[in-house]
């Protein structure tokens, strides 16, 4: 039990860790892609399971001269040996500045694996994407 300094009441955090406010915007970002991952995983099979995924929350390097101001994802290539061929990094926070709500951040993030993956496979988006089948 805490101490109840100065006539304030007990002190603690607002809402419980188990609500889903107590995650952070991170946290949340983190669930979106993972889960687009997932259903990926479900839709394309193994072929998902040949890249490494990450997320950081802005990329370290100035864009590349064939990008088109800062980029959302990026692929980076391995060496095959270790039976990872590449790693796709997503960066949160131009997702999040391009998303105004948070429902547009889902569709967004969905938009951007799909390309990615879509790149890495050879394939067109259209051709892989579970919302369009």
């Amino acid at each position: 039990m805490r101490r109840d300094r100065h006539g304030r009441g007990i002190r603690g955090p607002i809402m419980p860790p188990s609500t889903p406010a107590w995650r952070t915007r991170a946290e949340r970002f983190d669930d979106i892609v993972s889960m687009e991952i997932a259903t990926y995983r479900r839709h394309l099979g193994p072929d998902v399971d040949r890249l490494d995924y990450g997320v950081l929350d802005v990329p370290e390097s100035d864009p590349t001269p064939w990008e088109d101001g800062i980029p959302q994802a990026r692929f980076f290539p391995m060496d095959k040996s270790s039976g990872v061929e590449g790693r796709i990094v997503f960066y949160r926070r131009p997702m999040e500045q391009l998303a105004p709500t948070p429902g547009a951040l889902s569709l967004l993030v969905h938009a951007v694996v799909t390309q990615q993956l879509a790149s890495f496979l050879g394939k067109f988006p259209e051709e892989i994407d579970y919302h369009g089948h």
